[in-house]
């Protein structure tokens, strides 16, 4: 059955571009499924893995395709506009050349390639959004996916919480996995209705980013969301102030109020059921990071991707720092995606990740300024301040190697490398057609013969 799947996704992709060529109006349906399938890819089992390692505790179990990756290169291949400027373009690749380098450092080579062959699919997902993006049907399209595919998880919270979960990570596994994915979706969200573009998509993208939010009853979640909030909020006013803006503003700031009841409520109600397990949770997170500092110690090269489970507990770490015997404790990664990345890929893999990351929040608000009069800059403002937010969130959370964040990720990107292409085209061809008209000859009056001089 599993072969029979694999050929269906490989024959989807061939087919997809077919389709797109042939009917172009229709793309944006397809166009959607970039933003909307990352989030069921798992829940909805859209993806396959020709080399398993399901008994491996790594964040990888083997390499998988998706039906995502089919309907990426489908969309490359069906697309007809042009490509996109290569903004962000190398930055992804020195990571992705960082990690592969560190395949070296690893102790089984075949599974740490599982996170590379990842990256790669991921960043087909970067390139086919960027495709789709450089017009404003393809922009529209993307973020509807993105908010369609955070309603689903805001329908599996709420079904989790009414049977009785303290916390709930939707369809995706875990709360601190949705929390970390919700902002790259609801913080453009929350700027597509400070500019009163397609209002339909961003209410609903800012009330089930909300509920999301509020049910995964998590702190760094909730306290991160409203930074990134806020954030938006004040620099899409600082870009652009309008009387209509200040007035939207001041209703999500009432909406953001009413749900802080909500939020409370869900805080105390996990506080008052695990007293203790705050105080644990962090105890636990220090003897975490004492031990991913003496891997970096020892390793500066990196034990390689998809490795420190394996390496901290057979090289003695997680015991010499005091990690819990649990397995829950044991078969986990350090609670920082800085201090995963750099225990796994080296100080060359943490730089390399910490240029990709500042380059697309430099690109998306330096954008969004240089083109402050254009529509998408405000998108740029939400795509910035939400991947500005999930950064952060990275301090305490582990959950930037995981394929749904980095797929998520990967469409962010792309939205930064589409719309900025847009606006520089256009800016480069408003330039031309000015100085062509500058150069061009004045008309020369020549008097008839039975006119007199003027």
């Amino acid at each position: 059955m599993k072969w029979i799947f694999l050929v269906l996704i490989l024959v989807a992709a061939p087919t997809i571009a077919a389709w797109l060529k042939t009917k172009p109006r229709a793309a944006p349906i397809v166009w959607g499924l970039l933003g909307f399938l990352p989030f069921v890819l798992g829940p909805w089992h859209l993806s396959v893995a020709p080399y398993s390692t399901a008994g491996w505790p790594g964040y990888v179990k083997g390499w998988e395709v998706s039906l995502l990756d089919a309907v990426a290169i489908g969309i490359i291949f069906g697309t007809r506009d042009r490509w996109p400027k290569p903004t962000l373009v190398f930055p992804f690749l020195a990571y992705i050349f960082a990690v592969l380098i560190a395949i070296y450092q690893a102790e089984f080579g075949k599974l740490a390639f599982s996170y590379v062959f990842q990256l790669i699919r991921v960043f087909i997902v970067f390139l086919a959004v960027g495709r789709v993006v450089v017009s404003e049907r393809g922009e529209k399209a993307v973020l509807t996916g993105l908010v369609l595919g955070l309603a689903v998880q805001a329908i599996y919270a709420i079904v989790a919480r009414a049977g009785g979960a303290l916390q709930t990570g939707g369809s995706l596994g875990h709360q601190n996995l949705l929390g970390f994915v919700s902002h790259l979706v609801l913080m453009p969200a929350f700027a597509l209705f400070l500019a009163g573009r397609w209002q339909r998509i961003a209410i609903t993208g800012i009330l089930c980013g909300l509920i999301v939010v509020i049910l995964t009853a998590s702190r760094a979640t909730i306290a991160f969301s409203a930074v990134g909030l806020g954030l938006t909020l004040l620099l899409s006013m600082a870009i652009r102030f309008t009387g209509r803006k200040a007035v939207l503003g001041g209703v999500a700031i009432v909406m953001l109020a009413c749900s802080y009841p909500l939020a409370k409520a869900s805080l105390n109600r996990r506080f008052e059921t695990q007293k203790m397990a705050f105080f644990d949770e962090d105890r636990e997170r220090e003897a975490f990071a004492k031990a991913a500092h003496a891997m970096i110690s020892d390793h500066p090269m990196g034990v390689g991707p998809n490795h420190y489970v394996v390496t901290a507990n057979t090289q003695g770490y997680s015991a010499r720092a005091g990690v819990n015997w649990q397995s829950s404790s044991r078969a986990t990664n350090v609670h920082n995606s800085y201090l995963l990345v750099a225990a796994e890929t080296g100080y060359f893999g943490l730089i390399t990740m910490i240029m990709l990351l500042g380059s697309a929040i430099w690109y998306a608000l330096s954008t969004a300024y240089r083109f402050r009069r254009k529509p998408g800059a405000e998108v740029l403002i939400g795509v910035g301040c939400g991947i500005l937010a999930m950064s952060i969130h990275g301090l305490y959370e582990w959950m930037f190697v995981v394929y749904p964040t980095q797929y998520v990720f990967a469409t962010s990107l792309g939205l930064i490398a589409g719309i900025r292409s847009r606006y520089l085209r256009a800016s480069t061809t408003a330039a031309s057609k000015a100085r062509v008209s500058r150069q061009r000859p004045a008309p020369v009056s020549v008097n008839r013969p039975d006119e007199a001089p003027a």
